[in-house]
């Protein structure tokens, strides 16, 4: 079996468990890449594919720039694929059984500040139908957490301006409802306005200039656009960024773990409680507090200042 049928196999399991889009998507990206990459080794056939042509592969992933988040789960799509295919009997034995998992780091994360967020919000021109909708979507996320597959894909008939909610499909098929403030409805009630003069193609509340849904590369760029002109650095700017800074925000404003975990839609709290690690602990603020240095230098200046003589240095 070739490589190509190989893949289309696995899609068509993925899309018979009904899988979320996105994660047909990835999948398909995953193992379209995998493909290109064991052909230039020589392997076009799925039987040809050994684990050393594997390990090359995942090894390339990482010389050309990847995450090691992405490498991770890159590893784990390859191996779910597999399993498929030694249990359909397209292959004898399964490679990626002789493969090790590679390591996954843990990256610090990086939210936005208070003060870098409310730059943010202010990019986006509010006199162009694009600029509402920008300011309306950067608003959203940044009071709800809302996934960026979440924010694009939510239906026009799925915001409840009453109550002042949205309602997604989750990860795993989970629909939720998610809250937002006052303030962000006014953002999107404004887009919605300006948005019913415009063309309307689909049901998707966020629609670009043809009246189409947006689509994710579309959203990043938009994201990182806005960042740069806000002048924002020493922050990875992305669609995910303003999700953690959501989180911890919430928390750091006085919200508990529990309802920000039903908030984001985690299955566990395993990953809210990263979020709350992290607004609890301010390290910058900490280490101006309990600096050695400045406890030091601001001893000394008191001492000066009383007339009193500095210890000699022994």
């Amino acid at each position: 079996m070739k490589l190509e049928e190989a893949q289309e196999s696995f899609l068509s399991r993925c899309e018979a468990l009904n899988l979320a889009e996105g994660s047909v998507n990835w999948y398909r990206h995953i193992l379209k890449d995998m493909a290109a990459s064991l052909a230039a080794r020589g392997a076009k056939e799925l039987a040809e594919v050994s684990a050393p042509l594997l390990r090359d592969h995942l090894t390339s992933l990482r010389r050309r720039g990847q995450a090691s988040e992405t490498v991770f789960r890159s590893y784990g799509g390859m191996r779910c694929a597999f399993r498929f295919w030694k249990r359909e009997g397209a292959i004898e034995s399964n490679p990626m059984e002789l493969v090790e998992r590679p390591r996954r780091e843990r990256a610090l994360i990086r939210p936005l500040s208070a003060e870098q967020a409310s730059r943010l919000i202010e990019m986006p021109d509010a006199a162009s139908l694009q600029g509402l909708r920008d300011r309306a979507m950067i608003m959203l996320m940044l009071d709800s957490g809302l996934r960026i597959s979440e924010l694009l894909s939510l239906e026009t008939s799925r915001v409840d301006w009453l109550n002042c909610s949205v309602t997604v499909m989750g990860k795993g098929r989970k629909e939720r409802s998610v809250p937002f403030a006052g303030k962000t409805g006014q953002a999107l009630l404004a887009y919605a306005q300006a948005r019913a003069k415009g063309p309307i193609k689909g049901g998707e509340f966020f629609l670009g200039k043809t009246g189409k849904k947006v689509c994710r590369s579309k959203a990043r760029k938009l994201i990182l656009r806005y960042g740069k002109a806000a002048g924002i650095e020493g922050v990875r700017m992305s669609p995910h960024t303003l999700r953690h800074t959501f989180a911890v925000l919430y928390i750091r404003n006085g919200g508990d773990s529990f309802s920000l975990q039903e908030i984001l839609g985690h299955s566990t709290l395993e990953m809210t409680k990263r979020y709350v690690h992290l607004a609890s602990r301010d390290v910058a603020e900490q280490h101006k507090k309990f600096s050695p240095m400045e406890c030091l230098l601001n001893a000394d200046t008191k001492a000066r200042a009383g007339g009193m003589p500095l210890l000699a240095s022994r």
